[in-house]
């Protein structure tokens, strides 16, 4: 069954890229996922499915033709780990808080607040044969299984993070325990191009795992907790289908938020029976 929040929860802070103050407001709500700008006049609530996706520029941004809301990812992940199907989002500013980074502090306000069932049913995605996606050396996949779970193989030039892999069986309390705490992470040459490009301006050495070209220039809260940060933004990314995932086993190399979303585009277009 469809499940919203059994009471409004509000989460403040900065934005991850913008550097810029928000509160978000969620209240339980039946009609999926929305967001509502309310620092804009006229805006209208946004859908957060694949379709309503403006880019993928170092974040997962959705919009209609009244608003944008930018890197909601850990926000939609959080939300689909703990069975979360509808709620409506009102945030005063473009960018959820970043928190510490991660998707805990969504988590724990969630699940604290609690879960209350709805009357309908929440459409499965319905796989009978495995599904693949590549581009260059980008490879995905979805297939039947007995569990669902995701796998993702992060590798990068860098020496300290030449080759992480993690794989996770998805409920909720494997989420909360294992991949939640994860916070994003960047590599030190890139800050400055970053920040030129009026990205990281929220971003510190408190929320985000800074890799430097032999050392790291913060503690990291897991060894490999670059990859399973990977793993939270593709959960938040795959939700956008809008679709229970049923026991599939889910794997990704190399992949960012605009493969994602077109994965997850793949996976709606070979579904079994639309809607069902």
């Amino acid at each position: 069954m469809r499940k919203t929040l059994a009471s409004t929860v509000v989460i403040k802070g900065i934005g991850l890229h913008t550097g810029l103050p928000a509160t978000m407001t969620f209240q339980p709500a039946e009609n999926g996922i929305t967001f509502l700008r309310t620092d804009l006049s006229g805006a209208r609530p946004i859908v957060a499915d694949v379709y309503h996706v403006g880019s993928t520029l170092r974040g997962t941004n959705l919009k209609n033709d009244t608003a944008e809301v930018c890197t909601v990812e850990h926000v939609l992940s959080a939300l689909h780990a703990l069975g979360i199907t509808d709620v409506a989002v009102e945030m005063d500013g473009p960018e959820p808080p970043v928190t510490d980074g991660a998707s805990d502090e969504y988590a724990d306000a969630f699940a604290n607040a609690g879960l209350k069932e709805l009357s309908a049913e929440q459409p499965v995605l319905n796989l009978t044969k495995k599904i693949t996606y590549t581009s260059g050396d980008i490879f995905y996949s979805a297939e039947p299984a007995d569990k669902l779970t995701f796998h993702f193989v992060y590798e990068h030039k860098n020496p300290l993070v030449a080759h992480l892999e993690y794989t996770v069986e998805l409920t909720p309390e494997n989420y909360r325990e294992q991949i939640a705490r994860a916070r994003t992470f960047g590599f030190e040459e890139e800050l400055a191009f970053l920040k030129a490009h009026g990205l990281a301006k929220g971003g510190n050495l408190e929320n985000a795992v800074i890799i430097g070209k032999d050392h790291f220039l913060n503690e990291r809260r897991y060894p490999d907790e670059m990859v399973r940060h990977k793993l939270l933004d593709l959960i938040g990314d795959i939700s956008l289908t809008g679709l229970k995932l049923p026991p599939l086993k889910i794997s990704c190399r190399g992949g960012g938020h605009k493969h994602n979303v077109i994965f997850a585009k793949i996976l709606l277009e070979n579904r079994e029976e639309k809607w069902k």
